[in-house]
């Protein structure tokens, strides 16, 4: 009744290479930046609660602070592709090289990320984004249907009929205008 030793081995093939496959995906770069991800989404769901200690919240709060960073957690990993016994395993068994390999890829990221950040400011603007300008000065006039090439023009003062603050300061002077009467004011009858 046993079964036949080709139909285990086959079996254990089709299962195995989806371990030693993951086991090779956790290189050091893969886990600084499922590390980077974990970190992120723990500081999100700490912001939502405030970032208070759990000493500060009741236990209901506490069961729903760490519910919720378990499920980020979780997110993080499957968005990796990585089971968490998977990911806690390997961790565990990184030797100090290979730590340092870790803390080198997250450094690398963390430098291509702030050049990323750098660099953003400097790229040109694609058509369909909205230049933002920060406060206006002669240096950085405001200009509204510019035309390329041309030289900035600069208008100062309200544009022609509006109502200006010199204007509306000597209306509030005078008395107020009655309307004119149409019919006599007499009783009512």
């Amino acid at each position: 009744m046993s079964r036949p030793m080709p139909v285990l081995l086959l079996a254990s093939w089709l299962a195995a290479p989806g371990l030693a496959l993951a086991q090779e995906a956790l290189t050091p770069e893969k886990l600084a930046l499922i590390h980077r991800d974990e970190q992120a989404a723990l500081a999100r769901v700490n912001e939502s609660y405030g970032n208070r200690k759990p000493s500060e919240m009741t236990s209901a709060e506490r069961r729903q602070s760490i519910q919720a960073q378990q499920e980020a957690v979780a997110s993080v990993l499957e968005k990796h592709e990585v089971s968490d016994k998977e990911y806690a395993r390997h961790v565990a068994r990184l030797s100090l090289a290979e730590r340092d390999a870790v803390t080198a890829a997250a450094k690398k990221l963390e430098a291509e990320e702030k050049a990323a950040r750098e660099a953003a400011p400097n790229r040109p603007l694609l058509p369909e984004e909205i230049p933002i300008q920060n406060g206006i000065s002669d240096a950085n006039p405001v200009e509204l249907e510019a035309v390329p090439g041309a030289p900035a023009v600069v208008e100062q003062g309200l544009p022609p009929g509006e109502l200006g603050l010199e204007q509306t300061e000597g209306a509030a002077e005078s008395p107020p205008a009655t309307a004119p009467e149409s019919a006599p004011a007499g009783p009512a009858e």
